[in-house]
Parts: C-alpha cells; sequence; structure tokens
C-alpha cells in the first residue's frame, strides 16, 4: 500500500530469488547455525569458562535481558561496519546487498560464511553473561523478524521514532547503489549507534536505487526462471572465485 518504489512489481523474478534464498537460509539456520551455537557454547564451558562474569547473576533477568539486547545490537553494528570496511568480508556481504528490488526476503541473502562470522561476534559475549541457548536464539530471532519489515519496499520513516529505530527508508539508504549513500546507516534493530559514530545519513524522505556496481556478479536479473533454484549456489561461489582471480591477477602483474 505503501511502497518505497512503485514501479516495482509484487510478484517478480527477484521475489523469486529471495524466496529461494528463505529455503536455502532455513536450512542453514536449522541445520549449522543451530549447531554452531550449540558448539561454541561446548567449546566455552570446557575452556573459558572461567571468563564468565559470575555477578551478573545476581542482576534481575529483566535487567540482563536488556543490557543483552543492546549488546547484541551494537555488536551486531560492528560486525556489520567491519563487513563493509574489510575488503575480504565484503566479498561475503556484498551477496546480501546484490538486490535490486529490496523485499521481505531479501533478508535471507546471506553467505553462509557471513552467517558463521556474525554468529561468533554476537553469541560469544553472551557466554560471558551467561545467557542459555534458547536465550540466545530467541533474542536473535527477534532481531531478524525485525530486519525483515524493513528490509520491504516500504515507504516509511516512522516518524520520531526513526532517531530510535531502523526504519525501511534508513535501510534502503545502506543498500543504496548511489557512492553518496556507501557505508551508512549500519544500524540493525536501534539507530542510536549511528548517530553516536556519525554514520547516519539525515535525508529522511530520499528512497534512492538498491544493488551493487559490480558488473561480473552474477544478480540475477538476466538468470533464466529455470536456474533461479540454483542461483543461490552461483552467488555463495563467487567470493570464492573473486578471490582466487585477484590473487592469480596479482601474481602475473
Amino acid at each position: 500500500m505503501l511502497p518505497a518504489r512503485p514501479n516495482e512489481k509484487i510478484f517478480s523474478k527477484s521475489l523469486a530469488q529471495d524466496a529461494v534464498w528463505f529455503v536455502y537460509e532455513f536450512v542453514l539456520h536449522i541445520l549449522v547455525l543451530s549447531t554452531y551455537v550449540i558448539w561454541l557454547k561446548s567449546l566455552y564451558v570446557q575452556h573459558f569458562n572461567s571468563l564468565t562474569i559470575e555477578a551478573l547473576n545476581l542482576w534481575p533477568e529483566g535487567v540482563r535481558l536488556v543490557v543483552g539486547l543492546l549488546l547484541t545490537d551494537f555488536l551486531y553494528w560492528v560486525q556489520h561496519v567491519a563487513n563493509h570496511k574489510f575488503s575480504i568480508l565484503w566479498h561475503f556481504h556484498k551477496v546480501h546487498h546484490s538486490q535490486r528490488e529490496l523485499n521481505f526476503f531479501t533478508d535471507y541473502r546471506y553467505h553462509v560464511v557471513e552467517c558463521l562470522v556474525r554468529h561468533t561476534v554476537l553469541v560469544i559475549p553472551f557466554l560471558f553473561l551467561q545467557f542459555d541457548v534458547p536465550t540466545i536464539v530467541a533474542l536473535l530471532f527477534f532481531q531478524r523478524w525485525y530486519s525483515r519489515f524493513y528490509h520491504g519496499n516500504i515507504r516509511a520513516n516512522l516518524g520520531v521514532l526513526r532517531y530510535l529505530f531502523v526504519t525501511p527508508q534508513s535501510h534502503r539508504i545502506h543498500h543504496a547503489i548511489d557512492d553518496q549513500y556507501q557505508d551508512k546507516n549500519f544500524g540493525s534493530l536501534f539507530s542510536i549507534w549511528d548517530y553516536i559514530f556519525r554514520t547516519q545519513v539525515r535525508d529522511y524522505n530520499v528512497y534512492p536505487a538498491t544493488g551493487i556496481s559490480d558488473k561480473d556478479f552474477q544478480d540475477g536479473h538476466s538468470t533464466p526462471w529455470w536456474q533461479v533454484p540454483l542461483l543461490p549456489l552461483l552467488q555463495m561461489i563467487y567470493p570464492f572465485r573473486q578471490r582466487i582471480m585477484s590473487r592469480i591477477y596479482r601474481i602475473c602483474n
């Protein structure tokens, strides 16, 4: 009802691509990431349990949850900035930014390597704070559902709430292909970190085109429909292929 870009079709090849990513990511989270979080917990208990901050057990559960939510969001902001500033991480994060038509399912478009790095950054501090695995998963689950909202093709900046929360408008700027908006608006749930560290774009009424400028990346817009189910695999292979080609180029020169 309130599209950011009215010319985009509701049902399109772009939506189909991200719907396929939904299937891949569902399997990834259930079989890989859940197992990975449990493995991190086991590794921590066996070798790093002495780092646990025991005094935090005396805090009320509600206070610990608020602290955990703020800590999660800040750490997500930090690793998100790292994804843009370090080229080796950007190669994997680029997969997420490749979508030209943002939609509800775009938030499922993540490279498996990025998912593992992100969950390592987010989970370890929770182990220091003695949160159990179900609480960690629940907080991450809540954050992911909110991010699906602001990835949508929605014309909304949430008014005064934009100074506290990430909005569909502010996150569209983060995905903009235009150079003037590069490396801005890194927030995941709260926008406060971008205001504090001056990475927030304060133009609240612009809805730019999205995507990446890498012409070699197979973003799927020219992909035949029958290849759409294979597109996530091709896009996840691309960062490794790009790294190999760049090394060969350096050796030859």
